[in-house]
């Protein structure tokens, strides 16, 4: 981390000695039209995925909660995609949505257009950050599976003695045992969605004209046109938003606490 840091203020191609040149990698990634736009996809996919995921993991954890038959069953469907490599649920998901694939051919049975799913830039975005959610939300459905089983069951048979709904006890007993968990989540969903690029770079190679193009894809393009101050700037950009949306979270919670 010491050495990058150094890097990121030197001209470096990984062969000849570093060149100091200040700030320049970071100003010149102020005025890159590529970074805003890495930026702006990054920020849309960590936005759109931790709004999904975790209401989604929320939903999936309050049912498994129940007594139902095949419980253990339905637990182990749910997570099985998140022990899923992220390169085959990229490969999967691109047979889905190609313009041959089976999404499509599903809307043809019913008479329905096919649509251009991975190279429309309009959809292309949305598209990859629907497989992201499908595959990562059964982390956070046992995240808070286990978080509902700890809450003591005490406390919901005072809220039934009281005569509370659902909503009642959802929200004065169920969220406050929540709170631990779903700061975890969000922390770590921020850092993990920050991180994106197995998805991008099977899925798409982070077109069309660069619409799923992530900090972490422009990075590694950075990195591979031997340009190691400017990934170099890149990756502590990244570090530093990481940083303080973590702080933030964790400050807020603390604060609500």
């Amino acid at each position: 981390m010491a050495v990058s840091a150094y890097w990121s203020f030197t001209d470096y191609n990984g062969v000849d000695a570093p060149q100091w040149t200040g700030l320049a990698n970071y100003s010149d990634l102020a005025g890159s039209d590529r970074f805003h736009q890495a930026f702006t996809n990054t920020v849309v996919f960590t936005v759109v995925g931790m709004s999904v995921g975790p209401a989604l993991g929320l939903v999936t954890a309050l049912a498994l909660n129940q007594k139902i038959r095949m419980v253990g069953f339905f637990r182990s469907v749910y997570f099985l995609p998140v022990t899923t490599s992220l390169v085959v649920t990229g490969t999967v998901w691109k047979m889905l949505l190609n313009e041959n694939g089976v999404l499509n051919s599903a809307l043809g049975l019913f008479g329905l257009p096919g649509h251009a799913w991975l190279a429309d830039p309009g959809t292309s975005l949305l598209s990859v950050t629907a497989a992201s959610v499908w595959q990562g939300f059964g982390f956070e459905t046992v995240v808070f599976l286990a978080a509902l089983q700890s809450i003591p069951k005490e406390l919901y048979d005072a809220a039934n003695v009281d005569g509370a709904g659902f909503w009642p006890r959802f929200r004065h007993v169920t969220l406050p045992g929540l709170r631990p968990s779903i700061v975890f989540v969000f922390v770590f969903g921020l850092i993990g969605s920050f991180q994106a690029f197995d998805q991008m770079f099977v899925m798409t190679r982070g077109g069309p004209v660069g619409s799923t193009t992530t900090l972490v894809y422009y990075l590694v393009e950075r990195f591979q046109e031997l340009d190691l101050g400017a990934a170099s700037a890149v990756a502590y950009v990244l570090f530093v938003i990481l940083a303080a949306l973590s702080y933030a979270q964790l400050r807020a919670s603390r604060e609500r606490a």
